[in-house]
Order: C-alpha cells, then structure tokens, then sequence
C-alpha cells in the first residue's frame, strides 16, 4: 500500500509539471496577441479562485486556526499574486525556454529564505551549490538582452527572477500549512488573498484586452484550459503530492519543466535553442544537485 501511494504521489506531480509545461505555451500564444500579462494575471487568479470556492461547497472544509490565517493571507497577497504577475510579464517579454530556465530556482531560493529567516545553518557545500545556481539564473538574465528581436529580453527575464523569488517565499510561507490542511480549504483563502491584488488589474487593465473586443473561440478555449489546468488542478495536486512523496521530491519536478517547456516550444514552433540556455540550465541543475547532496549528507548525520 505505501509503495502504491508512493508511486500516486509521482504520477499527480508528474500530471502537475505537464500541465505547468503547457501553461508557458498557452500563455505565449496568447500574449500579446488577445491579452496582456496583467489581464491573464486576472484571469488566471480570479478563475482559479472561484473554481476552488465552487469545489469547497462539495467536501469537508478544514477549519484555519487563528494563528495560521495571516499567513495564508500573506501568502496569497505577497506571495502567489507577485508570482503569478510577473511570472506572465516575463512570458509577454521573454522567451518560453529562458522563463522556464529561470523558474528551476525557487527550490533553492527557499534555502536562502530560510537563511535569511530561520537563521538556518548550511554547509560550505551547500552555499555553493546555492551561489551556482543563482550564479546560473543571473548569466541567463544577462545574456537575454544580447537576443533582440528574438523574444529573448533583459527586463522579461528579470520578471521571470523576480518571480521565482515570489514563488519561494510562497513555498516557504505555506510549508506547514500545506501538510496541516485540505488542499480545497486552504487554496480557496490563499486565491482570495491574491484576488485582492489581481481585481485592481483587471478593473485597470481588462478593458483594454483585445479578446474582449474581438472573441475568438479558439483564444477563448485555451484561457479556459489555462485557468482549469495549470492554474486550479496543478496547485490542487501539489499538496497532495508533497503528503505522498515529500518536499523534496515535488521540489525535483520543478526541474523537469524547462525540459518540457523547451520540446513544447521548439514543437509549436514558438522558440528555438540558443547555446547560452543549456550552459544556463547545467549550471543552475548542477548548483541543485550539490545543494541536495549536502542536505542529503547533512540528513544523514
């Protein structure tokens, strides 16, 4: 039975990081073409929360301690709102294969967090491994500005930093929470937080988005699979996964989305491989890989 549910966990993270793979595809095509990355910002945010309210009327909601509910709102509001804007802002400027690149961090900028935070104590192995893959993450940046007229940017490929970092303080906000409560019942608060911040885009933004003026059913059809699938089911299925596998498993997966991301891409014909994206990737895998080791060794001990 556990080896059964070990291998669940695996296959829901892994339906998770498809559907998160296709997400960079969806969003590209429709950016800027019908939206901009303020307007999917809202509709990704806003669908996905109501979505999350629609199915709390149909299980046994967990009740929120006091004590967890600012920080489930500061997880929403701070945490998964930034994420999400600029992680669409980047898509709008940058390229699919350098987002996806760039978004392999947030594991290892937990680390830091919790340096920073926890006053955690790392290993001499550990902080390099930490430094290389940062070191990875600002050579692509860099470098994205020398690509122009390619899709490749400077200040999209900072977006994309910006929100990883984003996206680490919310993986690091939410980490006893996430064990501690219904996938649903939690979700549904955390989305309400962040709508607080993506309705002023939308009343800001919204009117002026092309999709709205000129309704194309195929344009309208992948918004739907982009607020159904990457934006409602994978963060469903995250939870789940960390209780089956654990943490550090799930946090693997994030690797294996610059991988699909890139094949998806160079398919669809929206990007093609440039030599500075897989020294990028090697660099930033490789600073993950010491990092887990040294912790692997620290466990151990």
């Amino acid at each position: 039975m556990k080896d059964r549910e070990f291998a669940k966990g695996h296959l829901l993270m892994f339906i998770a990081t498809v559907f998160f793979s296709f997400n960079f595809i969806m969003l590209k095509y429709m950016m800027p073409r019908w939206m901009d990355g303020f307007d999917a910002t809202f509709f990704r945010i806003v669908g996905a929360m109501l979505l999350f309210w629609i199915t709390s009327f149909f299980i046994r909601n967990s009740a929120i301690d006091k004590t967890d509910r600012l920080t489930i709102f500061f997880s929403g509001l701070l945490g998964l709102f930034p994420f999400m804007v600029f992680f669409n802002l980047a898509l709008q400027y940058s390229s699919v294969i350098d987002v996806s690149i760039i978004m392999t961090t947030p594991p290892i900028l937990v680390v830091l967090i919790s340096i920073l935070v926890d006053k955690t104590k790392i290993s001499a192995m550990n902080a390099f491994g930490l430094f290389l893959s940062i070191a990875g993450a600002i050579f692509l940046i860099l470098i994205g500005k020398k690509g122009a007229g390619t899709g490749r940017d400077m200040l999209g490929n900072l977006f994309a930093a910006i929100s990883a970092v984003a996206y680490a303080y919310y993986l690091f906000s939410m980490r006893n929470c996430s064990n501690k409560y219904h996938p649903v019942s939690l979700l549904r608060w955390v989305f309400l937080a962040a709508s607080i911040g993506a309705i002023p885009l939308g009343i800001v933004f919204l009117g002026k988005a092309p999709l709205l003026h000129h309704p194309n059913v195929d344009a309208i059809l992948i918004l739907l699979c982009i607020i159904v699938f990457p934006s409602f089911i994978s963060f469903l299925l995250i939870p789940q996964s960390i209780k089956k596998i654990g943490h550090q498993l799930v946090s693997m997966y994030q690797n294996l989305i610059p991988v699909l991301a890139t094949i998806l891409a160079i398919i669809f014909k929206m990007d093609k491989l440039y030599w500075d994206q897989p020294v990028a990737i090697i660099i930033i895998l490789l600073g993950v890989y010491i990092s887990s080791m040294a912790v692997r060794k620290q466990t151990a001990k």
